[in-house]
């Protein structure tokens, strides 16, 4: 069975049980980057004490992932790629495993609680997938009064930086305007917010809601429609798509996937800052936008701060 424990901002943290179920009836969604979505019926649950006492029961992953020196070898090709004009944009992840056996993934959840208030905190057991825990900024898709709105989030800069570079402006660009032409397929009247900075803990982002007014679209339709958006993936998708799976030499799994509630209300999260728990560590992921700007230096050192900052909150056992 799927158990998913999560606190959307401003709202109650829930526990949901989830048992299979076809998509037309499913008021919940799980899926990998790169796998096809799963559809389930959630049920609300008001004890979550058993959660966590098989939370990372699996062993340690069999390989590691990259080094800083192939990390930003990848990225030259990437760069190479994009000045050749196989590709605008691609965002690229790596993967690092922690070994810590004594890590507390019930106190760790907590600490992202407090420390993300902003962002989607979740921890998802599944039987295939197996433990994962995050704190992600990104909303892919939520109910308003007006309609809908998705989140083109991308550009990352450290909190308290005086200024937006060119690169980070063009990474959230290609973004805005793809989201934009998702919610247009499905008609009614898009409008844009204006641009802000979102914070996301130690790190910043660019921030741009698009919105429609189309209350009757099919919200699960239009999720897969914007899935995966060059936030996660790059653009053209069907070209990035192929440059991540010749050069990252790892499968995402369930990072920079989304998982969806469709309720009364919509709400579905993309899957980023995400963790996988074993029994003998954490794997953290983290990856960046890479564009023709792109410094292979300065985008290992983004996903660098970006898996510090959740190592940072890993709560550990006194075995003293």
């Amino acid at each position: 069975m799927l158990e998913v424990l999560l606190r959307i901002p401003n709202q109650n943290i829930r526990m949901l049980h989830c048992r299979p179920s076809d998509a037309e009836r499913a008021t919940f969604v799980l899926r990998g980057f790169s796998k096809k979505a799963s559809h389930y019926i959630a049920e609300n649950k008001s004890e979550t004490g058993d959660f966590w006492s098989d939370f990372a029961d699996q062993p340690k992953p069999e390989t590691q992932g990259k080094i800083a020196e192939e990390y930003q070898e990848m990225v030259q090709s990437a760069i190479k790629e994009i000045e050749q004009q196989v590709v605008q944009k691609v965002v690229l992840s790596r993967r690092f495993f922690w070994d810590c056996p004594n890590a507390n993934a019930q106190e760790t959840f907590n600490a992202l609680l407090k420390f993300y208030p902003t962002c989607t905190v979740f921890a998802i057991k599944h039987p295939d997938y197996g433990s994962w825990m995050g704190a992600s900024p990104e909303v892919l898709l939520e109910s308003t009064e007006l309609g809908y709105r998705s989140m083109s989030l991308a550009g990352t800069r450290l909190k308290n930086a005086t200024r937006w570079g060119n690169k980070e402006l063009e990474e959230q660009k290609f973004v805005t305007n793809e989201v934009h032409r998702s919610l247009k397929a499905f008609g009614g009247k898009i409008s844009r917010d204006k641009q802000t900075t979102f914070n996301a803990g130690p790190v910043e982002h660019l921030l741009t809601w698009i919105n429609t007014d189309n209350h009757s679209l099919d919200s699960k339709s239009l999720v897969e429609e914007l899935h995966p958006t060059p936030a996660i993936c790059g653009s053209p998708a069907e070209k990035a798509q192929e440059f991540i799976a010749q050069y990252e030499g790892y499968d995402r799994s369930l990072y920079a996937g989304y998982f969806g509630l469709f309720e009364q209300q919509v709400h579905a999260t993309v899957l980023l800052r995400s963790m996988q728990w074993f029994t003998s560590g954490v794997q953290f992921y983290a990856g960046g936008g890479i564009t023709k700007d792109s410094v292979p230096l300065d985008e290992w050192m983004e996903t660098e701060h970006k898996i510090s900052a959740l190592k940072e909150l890993i709560q550990i056992n006194d075995n003293r």
